[in-house]
């Protein structure tokens, strides 16, 4: 009881860094993109909704209250799923946040076929920035020989 009263403050705060730290590294390891939205998913969306309306309002505290709003949100998400491992839902307390992703399909209305035909008729973007700088090397020459031409000897 004596460790207790002499460093309850230590505890508290090594536990809150504890659980935060312990949250950073399970949203680390999560999916970023799935095809239903699981995990942390909605959670980091309703944050940039957020974090973005913030731009028009300014200040900090509208940024700090997005970014607690999303660890509470995270929170939440690793207790629904302690919950349902508890009730025998899923298999593990970490199955709803870290799984597998479903990939999300390719937008119908993409064109491949044009994308191919783009790419064709374009030529090759690397290849072309180096040209253009060599050209821009020639032309820097070329203007240092003509202004050391035109000055007087």
């Amino acid at each position: 009881m004596q460790f207790i009263k002499k460093y309850w403050f230590g505890l508290i705060t090594g536990m809150i860094v504890f659980i935060f730290l312990g949250v950073f590294i399970l949203v680390l390891l999560s999916p970023r993109q799935d095809a239903q939205r699981r995990g942390f998913i909605p959670c980091t969306e309703a944050m940039a909704e957020h974090l973005s309306g913030c731009r028009d309002d300014g200040g900090i505290g509208c940024m700090l209250g997005g970014i607690l709003q999303n660890s509470w949100c995270e929170l939440k998400v690793i207790g629904k799923g302690i919950k349902l491992w508890v009730s025998g839902q899923q298999s593990a307390p970490w199955s709803n946040y870290i799984f597998v992703p479903e990939i999300p399909q390719v937008d119908e209305d993409f064109d491949e076929e044009a994308r191919r035909e783009h790419l064709k008729n374009n030529p090759d973007f690397v290849t072309e920035m180096q040209e253009l700088k060599k050209l821009n090397e020639e032309l820097e020459n070329e203007q240092q020989e003509i202004s050391a031409d035109e000055q007087p000897q």
